[in-house]
């Protein structure tokens, strides 16, 4: 006799699976906003963003996957757009490295 649970994924990974998915396509924005390329380009890279992820959303909250973690994901969503239409600057994470590098060789 098969376990009858066997033949079901697990919701939990599921969720980390769409989860991760949305974090890779809401991080590539903010990576070309980082390496410094063309405005231009970064803000439509992050409305193409805020759409694929506002359709991941859509898919899981219809296949009842999110639940509690769509919440963080419009947080995040919103983060995105913020930062690739200029209105929020993000943290140069070259310039932190830079300052954490002259520190610890002293």
């Amino acid at each position: 006799m098969a376990n009858e649970n066997q033949g079901k994924p697990s919701r939990i990974g599921g969720t980390f699976k769409l989860f991760l998915v949305i974090f890779l396509v809401l991080c590539v924005p903010v990576v070309l906003d980082q390496v410094d390329v063309d405005p231009d380009k970064v803000k439509l890279v992050g409305r193409y963003a805020a759409g694929a992820t506002a359709l991941l959303i859509l898919y899981g909250i219809f296949k009842r996957i999110l639940k509690i973690m769509a919440f963080v994901i419009v947080v995040l969503l919103g983060l995105v757009l913020l930062v690739s239409e200029g209105q929020v600057h993000a943290p140069r994470v070259k310039d932190w490295f830079a300052a954490h590098a002259t520190r610890s060789s002293k």
